[in-house]
């Protein structure tokens, strides 16, 4: 046998290496040594990326090595859990002050490199504009999220948000933008755009300008826009080459007109008197309506075909008041159209006449080449019933 010598073969057979032979065992232990050593940053932090900014100042304590691996945390998470223990922060609330104060002491001892999330979750207004500010000079975060909320107050302490610190190349970093409660007024002069941004979330956010800012924003993938009330136009006249989804529910909103190349799915919720362009996005072929409490759904197939030519996928969904008036031919079609999905919600029985299931049929004359239809149908809280019909052409 290589490397192996027979020992004592009268009584019974012993293995032992032989003396030629090099033990590699202890070299083994050597190249781990110096493998841990050289790469023992590397493994601290991933070790401390997979744990909460709060467990891992906790760990940091454990160990004289470890005391000041937590400053390279890359998720900086700021809530009332910082101030207290997680048993405690469901029954107090801490002042404004503890709460700045201990995120600046935080902020102070991180090294601020490596950042890939900057949060902010607590009621703040423009009055703590000075040490918001700085929490965003701190550190350069690919991903920003302020949440102020609740507040159910008006605007005008709300805080507004500093497009100026994101100008350029100092925004570079930016490529994830969530906003909650704030104020986002005009783009300044001589704003150059957020060049990597890729996501934007706006809710409850005061809008000053239309969000001309968008014209800005060429990286822009994924819009969402929730309960901006001041929001009447949403306006892109210039390409956004980039955006493949977009979303708007709840806002005040009058006209929709967005020139994105390569948008593929469109989210709507409000009333049904805003105005949709999006003829020009060839490639959007799933789109979802809604609306709270309406008239009628006449808007649904006299406007929409004119503003969403191209979809193939339609949901809809509407609380209803009166019974649907008939028509007997669309002004406009869905030529594309080949699955719709429909729930409609009378308000009140009575309305629901006999015949409201007849007068549905004449939806099926604005998608003539429509392939299968789902159709619910339901009186609030007195009668329901599900109508599904399957229409195969081929």
């Amino acid at each position: 046998m290589d490397g192996i010598c027979l020992v004592n073969k009268k009584r019974r057979l012993m293995l032992r290496p032989c003396v030629g032979e090099v033990d590699h065992s202890s070299k083994r232990g050597l190249d781990a040594d110096a493998f841990v050593q050289t790469h023992y940053q590397d493994i601290v932090s991933r070790i401390i990326s997979q744990l909460t900014l709060k467990e891992a100042v906790v760990m940091s304590s454990t160990s004289t090595k470890l005391r000041r691996a937590w400053i390279y945390h890359p998720n900086l998470y700021f809530d009332t859990s910082i101030v207290f223990a997680s048993s405690d922060r469901h029954k107090r609330v801490p002042s404004t002050e503890t709460f700045i104060d201990r995120v600046n002491f935080i902020l102070r001892t991180h090294s601020g490199l490596g950042v890939n999330k900057l949060a902010v979750m607590f009621e703040l207004r423009k009055e703590h504009a000075h040490d918001i500010d700085g929490y965003q000079r701190g550190v350069a975060a690919r991903v920003v999220t302020l949440n102020f909320s609740p507040y159910h107050g008006s605007h005008d302490r709300s805080y507004n948000f500093p497009c100026h610190l994101f100008n350029g190349k100092s925004g570079s970093h930016l490529q994830v933008l969530q906003l909650d409660t704030v104020t986002l007024g005009p783009s300044p002069p001589g704003f150059c755009g957020f060049a990597n941004l890729t996501v934007l979330t706006l809710e409850n956010v005061l809008v000053l300008g239309n969000l001309q800012l968008l014209l800005k924003c060429s990286a822009l993938e994924w819009l969402t826009i929730r309960m901006c009330s001041q929001l009447h136009n949403l306006y892109a006249p210039e390409p956004l080459p980039r955006l493949a989804f977009l979303c708007v529910q709840d806002c005040a909103i009058d006209k929709i007109d967005v020139h994105a190349p390569n948008l593929t799915t469109f989210k709507y919720r409000g009333r049904f008197k805003v105005v949709i362009a999006l003829r020009e996005c060839l490639k959007l072929k799933t789109a979802s309506i809604a609306s709270p409490i309406e008239d009628n759904l006449y808007y649904i197939f006299t406007e929409l075909p004119n503003g969403l030519p191209h979809v193939e996928r339609l949901h809809v969904n509407v609380f209803v008041k009166t019974q649907i008036p008939g028509f007997t031919q669309a002004p406009h079609k869905f030529i594309n159209l080949r699955h719709l999905t429909m729930r409609i919600t009378y308000e009140i029985a009575k309305r629901f006449g006999r015949n409201a299931v007849l007068q549905l049929a004449y939806f099926l004359e604005a998608a003539p080449f429509l392939v299968d239809l789902h159709l619910d149908v339901s009186c609030y809280a007195i009668c329901t019933f599900i109508l599904f019909v399957v229409i195969n052409t081929t």
